[in-house]
């Protein structure tokens, strides 16, 4: 690095060297020329009280200077001062200022300050400000702030700061600030704000706002916040939450809100929406008021769902609400809160073994997909006869609740019929595993047509069945190859 800088320094005085007959200035015709120019503090200089109307190429200031352009190189003790522009290598042990541009290299131990624009690279104690545009590599140990739009690479140990759009890389330790667009890379302890669109990638410790859209990668550690849209990926430990709509994909360990919502949400607590369309997975709940597509929770609702639920409690308006109660050949019955839609369902199972000794229960979810008895035997038609397969897992525990494994997983072929749209029975074959670590479980079970054990597992694998009868509101469904047609599952 040391090298690279000596390098870029010797290249710097080269290039300032080519000429010596530097007249009138790009900025400022007006202005007289000097290669050289010494001030002791203004106005005890070799430009004397004139000093604002000369430019220089090689500025020395003992303590500082006041003049009127710079074209080259300045050195100031305390601080460097031209009225018109400033453009070149500056350093200053206080602070670099001019009342128009500002552009090169400025090292300052307080402040960089432009009447007009800034460009170039800035390094600052406190801060690089700028009345208009900001652009280049500022570091600042404070802030980096411009009245106008702010651009490049910006590091500040407080904040960036813009008045109109900001764009690029900013890295701040509490907060990026743009009265308007924010993107780019924005990097920020506290937070990334906008009062307008923010697109991009933003990362901040607590959160990311917009005042209108918000799109692109956003990470926070507490939540992403727009008052318009959000689009893409967003990623928070708290929530994302849009005014207006969400898509793409949202992950938050809290809250996933939006009016409207369509691709892939996940959240540790809920989603939230009036209408979505996707797939919501939540480890507690999922709310909307329409739904389309895919709810996994412990619990979801919608007042109308399209799709598939899975879930303990899934609770729609238009969807099924039905109590089974049934008995399977490992001598356990069952009741089921049967919640879903028709096509696809959900059932909380709560069971007791009226067969054993001892007090021995179970708690269980499944989830099942009925159908018209024609989809699985074309030559039967009817109406009330109906085919159900079923994936279930069950919790079986003795006396009092337990967390020792003790599960039986289950695949059920059931065929039944309706009686009216209130009342329907049905029964099949079970396809059973039990994987287990309490001995007294093998009671369970009639037969095993295998038992193994495995890393103190116990395990058996059996067929059996399942009796049952149904009860409320049942529907007739169409046949699964009419499926495009029947989106009232």
């Amino acid at each position: 690095m040391k090298k690279i800088f000596s390098a870029s320094l010797l290249i710097l005085f080269t290039s300032l060297s080519f000429s010596d007959t530097i007249s009138a200035q790009r900025y400022d015709s007006d202005l007289s020329y000097r290669k050289w120019r010494v001030t002791l503090v203004p106005p005890l200089s070799t430009n004397g009280i004139n000093a604002v109307d000369y430019t220089a190429k090689y500025s020395i200031n003992i303590l500082g200077g006041y003049h009127g352009g710079l074209d080259g190189f300045e050195l100031g003790t305390l601080f460097n001062y031209n009225k018109y522009y400033a453009s070149g290598f500056q350093i200053a042990g206080l602070t670099n200022i001019t009342n128009g541009n500002m552009e090169g290299v400025n090292l300052a131990g307080l402040v960089n300050y432009s009447g007009d624009n800034m460009s170039g690279i800035q390094v600052a104690g406190f801060g690089n400000f700028s009345k208009d545009q900001l652009e280049g590599i500022q570091v600042a140990g404070i802030v980096n702030a411009s009245e106008d739009e702010t651009s490049g690479l910006q590091v500040a140990g407080v904040a960036n700061i813009s008045r109109d759009m900001m764009e690029g890389l900013q890295a701040a330790t509490v907060f990026n600030y743009a009265d308007y667009d924010i993107s780019g890379l924005q990097g920020a302890g506290i937070a990334n704000i906008a009062r307008d669109n923010v697109e991009g990638l933003q990362a901040s410790g607590v959160f990311n706002y917009a005042g209108n859209n918000m799109s692109g990668l956003q990470v926070a550690g507490a939540g992403n916040i727009s008052m318009g849209s959000i689009e893409g990926l967003m990623v928070s430990t708290g929530f994302n939450v849009a005014k207006e709509s969400a898509s793409g994909l949202l992950v938050t360990g809290g809250l996933n809100y939006s009016p409207d919502q369509e691709g892939l949400m996940i959240s540790g607590v809920a989603n939230i929406s009036r209408d979505f369309q996707g797939v919501q997975f939540s480890s507690l709940i999922n709310y909307s008021e329409t739904g389309e597509g895919l709810q996994i929770g412990l619990i979801n609702y919608a007042k109308e769902f399209e799709g598939v639920p899975i879930g303990f409690i899934s609770y729609y308006g238009n969807g099924r609400k039905n109590f089974d109660v049934r008995y399977t050949d490992a001598g356990f019955t069952e009741v089921g809160f049967n919640l879903g839609t028709y096509r696809v369902y959900n059932l909380g199972i709560l069971g007791y073994n009226t067969l054993l000794d001892r007090n021995v229960y179970r708690v269980g979810i499944a989830v099942g997909l009925e159908k018209n008895i024609q989809d699985s035997f074309e030559r039967i038609e009817s109406n009330t006869l109906f085919v159900n397969q079923e994936i279930s897992v069950v919790h079986n525990f003795e006396e009092e609740w337990s967390r020792d494994l003790n599960l039986i997983y289950s695949y059920r072929y059931l065929i039944g019929k309706r009686f009216g749209n209130g009342f329907s029975i049905y029964g099949g074959p079970t396809y059973n595993i039990q994987i287990t670590r309490v001995n007294e479980a093998a009671d369970y079970t009639w037969y095993s047509l295998w038992s193994p054990t495995w890393k103190g597992r116990q395990y058996r694998f059996w067929v059996g069945f399942t009796a049952g009868i149904r009860f409320f509101k049942q529907k007739d469904l169409p046949l699964l190859d009419n499926w495009e047609d029947d989106w009232d599952w």
